[in-house]
């Protein structure tokens, strides 16, 4: 199972998503959330959580999210490593 509770295995890790505007297509958060689920299965662990910040600038300092914050602070428990999907990010220059 690739989702489930903290089990002192050292491979429990947090899955990370954010987007600052909900409507981005290419970075949605079924996508994100099938890119963190394979790469936390490529490196044999699972997911114990999600710190889901939607609507958050990606200048946000993380210790300060809503969602990520209390988890780096160690107000959420225990886990071993973060997992995100690399999002990127489209500037609307022509590159051509």
């Amino acid at each position: 199972m690739i989702e489930r509770p903290y089990g002192g295995c050292r491979k429990c890790l947090l899955g990370v998503r954010r987007l600052s505007r909900m409507k981005l297509a290419t970075s949605s958060p079924e996508g994100q959330r099938e890119g963190v689920l394979t790469a936390a299965t490529s490196v044999g662990g699972h997911i114990i959580g999600w710190a889901d910040d939607w609507e958050v600038s990606g200048a946000t300092d993380p210790m300060t999210r809503p969602k990520l914050g209390p988890w780096l602070r160690d107000e959420r428990g225990p886990y071993d490593g973060l997992v995100a999907a690399a999002v990127r990010v489209e500037s609307g220059a022509n590159s051509g």
